[in-house]
């Protein structure tokens, strides 16, 4: 058995025969194709998609509920559809449920019933008043009142006409909430949300994306500060929106503003956090170099002073141990040995110590971060063997001494690596300063670092690299792969930028450490 499809082809009523499984469109009749201006071949091709046309699909599930389940014979309620060109209107609407043989289909008798409604936008667009609690999606769709009520934010429509002018035909009762103003005294002067926003930069973010989003037609994103005056405080807001435009209307968006107030915060805070961690890291590194100093001095003058004076004083032994008899000589010589002994002791520890100091802290430090970095590479390649090519076009490059020393220790480790792991027979370096930023870059020919290996928990050369480079502000990076050797590329900022705590904090705390 068919339904009657013929008893429905005449009525004033919009009627749609839709599968009740899969709410595809069986059929409409010429009032339905009317009111949605889609033909009766479109709306069975487009339904069920869920962006065209504006069936909500949730409503006609739970609509048609009690009559699968037999309680009911016909249901009736309110939803909203959605026409060809956009725009939303409210029905009335009757559903029956019709079984065949191995077949349902869902009958739905539409009434629009607009002119109980008020307020229309130049004749086409959507009401200005419509039940509580209605409203649609960024993308259109036309959903129950309960998807609205339940939404996390304020759903809104908004209509920026092409004389310029702009209306809020919609929004949700979440305005109380979110923004403290009434529903219809936001639509009587959607003015109000531009004026909650704080003047200056978020202001005028907010018009440059709107103007974007109108005319590129894609999505309107923002997120900026309110100042909601019952609060004395500002909210961080989220505005998403998806426009399309209406010939003799202008552009029209639909979509939600959520408050992330909290989310900022917590973001803000973190970031604070990290700020102040950088601030004790840096302090923390600046005030090692400055101990390392300390040490190296009161070692050179301290216990290299003492040294000397031994030194002096075995000098002085040596050369009266032989005066005497011939007792005497014999004694002498004895004590000339052992006097010489004890010299030679004394000379690797004042070696010794030179070396300490000289690694803790580089006297040729004091002579720029070119001469240093030139300094080092000739002793490594003295130490080892392999030579160590410096290009570096500039005679000196000004830095402040804690951030040529952070640069120093970096290169140091960088050779470290090489003579621990790279297996190289030649290492080039190259340093210069070109439109703002330090470049230093160190590469060797040897056997190459794996992806896995600048991973390893235990590589904390690399690590303390990365961090010494993070603290000012910089980016390390290693690359390379089996047998291709080695690049280390570090990049840093000559100059800070404005307002960076980090970077001004180890500038000062260098200047107040000079002597």
């Amino acid at each position: 058995m068919s339904p009657p499809i013929s008893r429905f082809s005449h009525l004033d009523a919009a009627v749609y025969l839709l599968d009740a499984d899969t709410l595809r469109c069986e059929y409409a009749n010429v009032a339905a194709q009317r009111d949605l201006q889609y033909s009766m071949a479109e709306l069975c091709e487009l339904m069920p998609r869920d962006d065209v046309p504006g069936f909500a699909a949730e409503s006609l599930w739970s609509m048609q509920s009690p009559l699968r389940a037999g309680e009911k014979r016909e249901v009736k309620g309110k939803t909203y559809f959605r026409r060809k060109d956009g725009t939303i209107f409210p029905v009335a609407v009757r559903l029956h449920l019709w079984q065949g043989s191995g077949k349902s289909l869902l009958i739905i008798l539409a009434n629009d019933i607009t002119r109980h409604f008020t307020g229309e936008i130049s004749g086409q667009v959507v009401q200005r008043e419509r039940p509580e609690g209605s409203g649609r999606t960024g993308r259109g769709e036309a959903y129950p009142p309960a998807v609205i009520s339940n939404a996390p934010g304020m759903v809104f429509q908004y209509v920026l006409h092409e004389d310029g002018n702009h209306s809020m035909p919609f929004v949700s009762d979440q305005c109380v909430n979110l923004l403290d103003i009434a529903v219809k005294e936001l639509q009587a002067n959607p003015a109000l949300l531009l004026d909650l926003v704080l003047p200056g930069e978020d202001r005028e973010s907010l018009r440059q994306s709107r103007a974007h989003s109108a005319a590129s037609l894609t999505t309107w994103n923002w997120e900026g500060r309110l100042w909601i005056e019952s609060y004395r405080d500002t909210k961080w807001v989220s505005l998403r929106a998806s426009p399309r435009r209406e010939p003799g209307v202008g552009v029209i968006w639909e979509g939600i503003i959520i408050n992330v107030t909290q989310s900022r915060r917590r973001e803000t805070e973190l970031k604070e956090s990290h700020e102040r961690l950088k601030e004790v890291s840096s302090h923390v590194m600046a005030a090692r170099e400055h101990e390392r100093i300390r040490i190296a001095r009161e070692i050179h003058d301290d216990l290299g002073g003492n040294l000397t004076a031994i030194k002096i004083d075995l000098d002085w032994l040596a050369r009266h141990a032989g005066e005497g008899g011939s007792d005497g000589r014999k004694e002498g010589a004895a004590l000339q040995a052992k006097v010489r002994t004890v010299s030679h002791m004394v000379d690797r520890t004042m070696h010794s110590i030179q070396r300490i100091c000289r690694d803790l802290r580089p006297g040729i430090m004091d002579f720029g971060i070119v001469a240093a970095i030139e300094w080092e590479s000739g002793e490594f390649a003295k130490r080892l063997g392999i030579p160590c090519e410096v290009v570096c076009a500039e005679q000196d490059i000004d830095l402040e001494p804690d951030i040529a020393v952070a640069v120093f220790r970096i290169f140091q480790e960088a050779l470290t690596n090489i003579s621990k792991h790279a297996h190289a027979s030649c290492v080039w370096v190259n340093l210069h300063a070109a439109q703002g930023q330090l470049e230093l870059e160190v590469r060797d020919n040897g056997c190459g670092i794996m992806f896995p290996d600048r991973m390893k928990l235990d590589s904390f050369g690399i690590r303390g690299m990365i961090e010494r480079a993070r603290l000012l502000d910089g980016k390390l990076t290693v690359g390379g792969g089996q047998k291709q050797g080695t690049t280390v590329l570090l990049s840093i900022p000559l100059v800070p930028e404005p307002g960076d705590p980090v970077a001004e904090s180890v500038i000062l705390l260098s200047k107040a450490r000079q002597p």
